[in-house]
């Protein structure tokens, strides 16, 4: 192995590491504390969001452009959960120069809150995968696209029972 190929092969690596790094806290632990009661923690999460960006949840709306998106995540995703955890395990990072693409499988054990637009109530289950497109810039890694293919949101009296295999959001 030549040291240009160690160089590129070390690069891949710190990128992907990154875009874990961005998964794990300025998604995962910040909705989490959104979620919780922490609005500080979004700030945190929309620095990352391109203005164009994309998300498209199962069960709710596109949301396109960052204005869209933020409600989404400020607005909409605290009123439905009073408690959060996000688990992302599974991922496949695929970098290609200054854009990327990973695949993630996500498990999230919640509290719905009462009278909530899904009508799951109580300790529950989200359970699917994320989809995310992201670009480089500034030296950081930000959203471009948020496709959530949302296999499970169910109350733990219903658990799995209703679990599908969710293919496509449109």
């Amino acid at each position: 192995m030549d040291n240009t190929t160690l160089a590129t092969d070390v690069a891949a690596l710190l990128h992907r590491e990154a875009i874990r790094r961005l998964k794990h806290f300025n998604y995962c632990d910040c909705v989490d504390r959104m979620v919780a009661g922490q609005t500080s923690a979004s700030e945190q999460l929309v620095s990352r969001f391109t203005d164009d960006i994309v998300a498209d949840f199962s069960g709710f709306p596109v949301a396109r452009g960052k204005t869209e998106v933020v409600d989404f995540y400020t607005r909409i995703v605290p009123s439905i959960l009073s408690w959060c955890q996000h688990r992302v395990m599974n991922e496949v990072i695929d970098v290609h120069g200054d854009t990327a693409t990973a695949t993630w499988y996500v498990d999230v054990p919640s509290k719905f809150k009462t009278g909530n637009i899904t009508g799951v109530q109580g300790s529950g289950m989200i359970a699917g995968r994320y989809q995310e497109h992201y670009v480089y810039r500034n030296g950081q890694w930000m959203w471009t696209k948020i496709v959530a293919l949302l296999d499970v949101f169910n109350d733990m009296d219903s658990h799995w029972r209703d679990a599908n295999y969710v293919f496509a959001n449109r």
